[in-house]
């Protein structure tokens, strides 16, 4: 069953205010269509950062969709109202790069946690709580005193760790990782994508990779779709993808791996 469908999607960039009647926004993604099943994972991969951005967005109901739609559990999402839509956030989550500030300053990872929980199982009781936390910093590899740190306290990865366990307390059905891996050096990158490839294993959620590092998208999906000045160029299974690379843009992201 398909989870994720993008039916002829394409994004615009919003003109400059000065023009905005006269010029209509430049494409950041043109009738894009792929299509992503429950518990499986795709690695999208394009130079252009900031259509990639706007994909995600789209997908999050946190951007303007110009045509198409975005189909999540058999919900069209670009006709549903933002009441409507609250339930279905819980179900689709999303972890950006660490200088996107995710976590709170001035509240204790603990505190993070809760507030979480507060949202979306407030009707437990707190040792209900105790164990979630738990169950999730476990699986992310925390160690109990990380709870009572705050953010500037942990270093890059710690901090991916735990917003990876705030998302685990929503029981997410796709997880979407956008450019996680920015601003981390081998070592972490390694330590971050090992993570998040074992917690697919073990929590089952569908798995949507943005990137512009094609190793990244190979490393964590089994599916590759490759975006070139705004449009789908190429698709296929990684392994497909690196060795037998079609088009012209492939060819020069895989020598870039090589």
């Amino acid at each position: 069953m398909e989870l994720l469908e993008l039916e002829n999607l394409t994004l615009k960039r919003a003109p400059l205010r000065r023009f905005r009647s006269h010029a209509e926004g430049e494409a950041l993604v043109d009738d894009l269509s792929l299509m992503l099943p429950s518990g499986a994972s795709i690695g999208i991969v394009g130079e252009d950062r900031g259509g990639l951005l706007a994909l995600t967005f789209a997908i999050l109901k946190l951007g303007r969709v110009a045509a198409g739609r975005i189909v999540f559990g058999g919900i069209d999402l670009t006709s549903l109202s933002e009441r409507r839509f609250r339930p279905v956030r819980r179900r689709l989550q999303a972890v950006f790069p660490d200088h996107f500030g995710q976590l709170t300053p001035n509240l204790t990872i603990d505190a993070t946690f809760r507030e979480v929980l507060a949202v979306w199982h407030g009707r437990e009781s707190r040792s209900q709580w105790r164990l979630r936390i738990e169950d999730v910093m476990i699986a992310c590899g925390l160690p109990e005193a990380v709870r009572h740190l705050y953010p500037f306290e942990l270093d890059l990865v710690e901090r991916q760790q735990v917003v990876l366990a705030r998302v685990l307390l929503t029981g997410p059905e796709l997880l979407i990782c956008h450019g996680v891996t920015e601003g981390l050096d081998a070592v972490q990158q390694g330590e971050l994508l090992n993570l998040v490839k074992r917690l697919r294993g073990e929590f089952g959620f569908a798995l949507a990779v943005m990137t512009d590092d094609l190793a990244v998208a190979c490393h964590l999906g089994d599916d590759i779709a490759v975006i070139h000045r705004g449009q789908l160029v190429e698709s296929g299974t990684a392994e497909a993808l690196v060795h037998r690379p079609q088009h012209d843009f492939t060819r020069r992201l895989v020598k870039c791996t090589a």
